[in-house]
């Protein structure tokens, strides 16, 4: 038993002298999570040119798009896309913009109520769409992100077409880091959803002028 003894004791020595020039294992990185809180535009005092009820549907997206993680790609290698380790986002991307998009369009007044399908509302507009790429584009020049969506604006009436895009906005962050780049994220999106209600003001008005031109060539009865 004694020499049993004899024979541990080196090894128990010689373990911390071990373990001091290994050295200690670093930290694991904690996870980050990150919202979507797309700055809204200035409030309109004007009627809604779409008097009706507007439907935000939950929009498509393909692949890593659907997942958490934030995304990014390298410069001139777009083909492919890569997910941060320990960068998420709070939500799914899809379900995110589908929220900011209705607080954006809620809060321009373009219609007289924006709602989800989920509110069961019946709705008279329906918006739908595709998120293509929602990004970081790193190497080749000052760090900077990328929003691709592609909506579509349907009146359900008559399941007319009034508007169908694709938009696309890059936008500079302030420097490489993840945070930056949420922000810069949020910046690009806005300016997707600003060209996207722009149209849709422009249709709502051509539309009602096509309609107030059509009531004039009505002949009267008698």
């Amino acid at each position: 038993m004694k020499g049993a003894t004899a024979k541990l004791l080196p090894a128990l020595l010689i373990a911390p002298l071990l373990a001091g020039c290994l050295g200690a294992a670093p930290p694991v990185p904690r996870d980050h999570y990150y919202r979507l809180l797309v700055p809204t535009p200035a409030q309109s005092a004007q009627e809604a040119p779409l008097s009706g009820v507007m439907a935000v549907e939950l929009l498509q997206a393909d692949g890593l798009l659907r997942e958490r993680p934030l995304l990014y790609s390298e410069s001139g290698q777009s083909f492919e896309l890569q997910q941060h380790h320990y960068h998420y986002w709070n939500d799914a991307p899809p379900r995110m913009l589908q929220d900011q998009m209705v607080a954006y369009l809620r809060r321009s007044g373009v219609a007289g109520l924006v709602v989800t399908p989920d509110m069961r509302i019946r709705a008279d507009y329906q918006v739908s769409g595709k998120a293509r790429r929602l990004e970081r584009l790193l190497g080749g020049g000052p760090p900077r992100v990328i929003v691709e969506i592609e909506l579509a604006l349907l009146r359900l009436a008559d399941g007319r077409l009034l508007v169908v895009d694709s938009y696309v906005a890059e936008e500079p962050a302030e420097n490489d880091s993840v945070e930056a780049a949420v922000v810069s994220l949020n910046r690009a999106t806005a300016r997707v959803f600003e060209r996207f209600l722009s149209e849709v003001r422009a249709a709502a008005a051509g539309d009602a002028a096509t309609l107030q031109s059509g009531r004039q060539r009505v002949p009267s009865g008698g």
